[in-house]
């Protein structure tokens, strides 16, 4: 999408959490965006986030540099994208803004004094602390949509507002997976409807959208691209391999009812290594959903007549799930598999670097003894692989030091924050590399105050796996937690 805006000559700014790639070529400034404001390659707290944030006056990537901005996360976000977009107007430019906040998403820490109205209402610790983050969301919106107005944009700029997948903590009826507001069964991570069918607001102006009112047709996120394309005369930037899924939408805006039903696919394969077929996937139109959670065990819903999906009418209906079952073989038949599984690159253009775990884990030392790494090695040539156990942003902490718990007066930590423990020290005696190339292993000794052990390795071309591992006095071997690669000639 920012590929797209950027060819038509828009500003591209992009403000959150990105979750598509943390090395080149798959970070934000390498796809399109010329401003790049956020969280790293994941979620909060996890080996990829940079080190101890914890959503107040945290380190974010700034186009590639790591660089600290005080506020509540949400608050940075907002601020950044308002800002971006004024500097687009003064320079008469039009501007394009991705603007996903990692607000609500575990953990969700906020200041203290955010919880108060919520805890006062009856809602334990979690639930005060999601909604208040929601809360933070809805006022920051607010001053996104006063500044377009003060500044005269509001008539020119199409304003957007979804969520990515369902809630976190729904309501349930008592004694059912079913959301008491909404009626849909199912949570974030789940194949029901309550963990993928999310609201999608658009504003915009009335020549283009139409008086305000609810379009029930069935649509999805990948329709976006092609309206915008559409409504906004966006060129095809050269790169552009692969054709688009989705459908415009603005023969729904102009009120047409020329809008054919379809077939749409979802997966959740979190923690699955490689795409898998059947695993945890469902098959939409508007009319059913068939859900896999293995070849053998799959539902059918009528969605419309049965929105919380509680009757399986898969024995009912055996030629209509055989029409689906045969759509969703074409369809994983269409898929490109090997590219779902891309590698992390070596290449002269910047710094990779690898990392495992989640930082609560590497604090507690948990990370486990598995230290295979899979990269390609897009250009040959000398790269020095630095194997640490703390973050480079971090500080200068020796590799076998401990860590005293993070203090961070301004937010109340809630769910298990990783700063809330503390780190604990080893006795690492060396440490171990086994060559992508030629996989030889080459061992070396660390010593008091060493925050890194570097090994410089030539390497040409291709896709590799290398392993790392500290060894520790008593023999114990551990995955090191973070590995860098640079390119010295």
């Amino acid at each position: 999408m920012p590929q797209y805006f950027k060819t038509a000559g828009y500003q591209t700014g992009m403000f959150g959490k990105w979750h598509l790639g943390g090395n080149y070529p798959r970070r934000p400034m390498d796809r399109g965006f010329d401003h790049w404001v956020g969280l790293g390659n994941g979620g909060l707290g996890i080996s990829d986030d940079l080190w101890d944030n914890d959503r107040m006056n945290d380190r974010y990537w700034q186009n590639g540099e790591v660089v600290s901005k005080e506020g509540f996360c949400t608050d940075v976000y907002f601020k950044e994208a308002i800002s971006f977009a004024q500097k687009a107007k003064t320079k008469n430019n039009p501007f394009f803004i991705y603007l996903p906040t990692n607000v609500p998403h575990r953990d969700n820490n906020v200041p203290s004094a955010w919880l108060t109205p919520y805890l006062d209402a009856g809602c334990n610790l979690d639930q005060a602390a999601f909604y208040a983050g929601i809360e933070r969301v809805d006022l920051n919106m607010g001053r996104l949509m006063k500044f377009l107005d003060q500044e005269n944009l509001t008539d020119s700029t199409l304003l957007l507002f979804l969520t990515d997948n369902g809630s976190i903590l729904p309501q349930r009826k008592p004694g059912t997976d079913i959301d008491r507001i909404s009626g849909m069964r199912g949570m974030k991570g789940k194949l029901y409807e309550g963990g993928h069918r999310v609201p999608c607001f658009i504003r915009g102006p009335e020549e283009v959208l139409g008086k305000p009112r609810d379009i029930d047709p069935f649509t999805a996120h990948l329709d976006l691209l092609p309206t915008f394309i559409e409504l906004c005369g966006l060129a095809k930037p050269a790169q552009t391999i692969h054709s688009l899924d989705g459908r415009s939408l603005l023969t729904l805006f102009q009120g047409k009812k020329t809008w054919q039903d379809r077939t749409l696919f979802l997966h959740h394969q979190n923690g699955v290594k490689g795409p898998q077929k059947y695993e945890e996937a469902a098959v939409l139109t508007s009319h059913w959903r068939l859900i896999y959670h293995s070849e053998k065990e799959y539902e059918l819903y009528q969605i419309k007549e049965d929105p919380s999906q509680q009757i399986d009418l898969s024995a009912e209906n055996p030629k209509m799930l055989k029409h689906l079952q045969k759509a969703y073989e074409e369809f994983w038949d269409s898929l490109d598999h090997e590219e779902a599984s891309q590698r992390p690159i070596l290449s002269r253009h910047a710094t990779t670097h690898l990392s495992k775990g989640w930082q609560r884990q590497i604090r507690q030392a948990k990370i486990g003894n598995r230290s295979a790494w899979e990269v390609e090695v897009a250009d040959s040539g000398t790269y020095r692989i630095e194997i640490r156990r703390w973050p480079r942003e971090a500080g200068k902490i020796p590799m076998q030091s401990g860590l005293p718990p993070a203090q961070e007066p301004d937010i109340q930590f809630i769910g298990g924050k990783s700063g809330d423990i503390k780190g604990v020290a080893l006795d690492i005696e060396s440490v171990e590399l086994t060559t992508p190339q030629n996989r030889k292993t080459i061992k070396r000794k660390v010593s008091s105050g060493d925050e890194a052990v570097s090994f410089d390795l030539n390497l040409s071309k291709g896709d590799f796996e290398f392993s790392a591992s500290m060894i520790l006095a008593n023999g114990q071997k551990m995955a090191p937690a973070y590995i860098y690669a640079t390119v010295l000639h």
